[in-house]
């Protein structure tokens, strides 16, 4: 591994640098040691294309968030304390101040319900002819 190897990992494993897998933090502009809000429950093997869909959301809208990573069923069990947060085992599951949602539409919608000022609005206004056509997001 080459030096800038290294240090794009170092990066990426501090919450910086650009979109990738295998961050186990995003933190954006938020200064470091900010707790992120939110968690983000996720596909160990990062294909699912519903986690897909929430993460894209959540690196567009830059919302610093947590991310732990879930075993799907096709690759063994899920653990324990995972089943107790989300009995139906489905992924993705979000917290959001303490909030769990476990359907991506559900998820899309809250963090945009809560993260306004400052953040970029990634869905229309209930009032613009486009919202009819997210729930079939």
């Amino acid at each position: 591994q080459t030096p800038e190897e290294r240090t794009w990992k170092d990066v990426a494993l501090s919450g910086r640098g650009p979109a990738t897998s295998i961050a186990p933090l995003r933190l954006f502009d938020a200064p470091d040691g900010t707790e992120p809000r939110v968690t983000l429950y996720r596909d160990a093997a990062s294909w699912c294309p519903y986690c897909q869909k929430v993460w894209l959301f959540l690196e567009e809208k830059r919302v610093p968030y947590r991310v732990e990573k879930i075993n799907m069923r096709c690759y063994g069990a899920k653990p324990d304390w995972f089943q107790a947060l989300s009995p139906s085992g489905n992924l993705p599951v979000a917290s959001i101040d303490g909030k769990v949602l476990s359907e991506s539409n559900a998820i899309l919608a809250a963090l945009e319900e809560t993260f306004t000022a400052g953040y970029k609005p990634m869905l229309p206004a209930d009032d613009d002819a486009r919202a009819a056509r997210v729930p079939a997001l």
